[in-house]
């Protein structure tokens, strides 16, 4: 399966703010490039992805999870 941290990750994009997002990326970088960079990438995606959108890419992961080749 996924490592827990880029589960998180995943979780944390799809589910929460810009801000509880870049405080996670914070835990693992924090210069100002990479945390400006990821509330970009944060608000872009919240302005394009629908929930169909996003539920697509949590049922892809769910698929990675269950399968015995992961």
């Amino acid at each position: 399966g996924l490592c827990p941290a880029l589960e998180e990750d995943f979780t944390i994009f799809l589910d929460q703010s810009v801000t509880d997002y870049v405080n996670f990326i914070k835990q693992y970088k924090e210069d100002p490039a990479t945390l400006k960079n990821a509330e970009k990438l944060k608000k872009c995606a919240d302005n394009k992805l629908t929930e169909e959108d996003k539920e697509s890419i949590k049922s892809l992961l769910r698929k990675i999870e269950a399968s015995e080749a992961c």
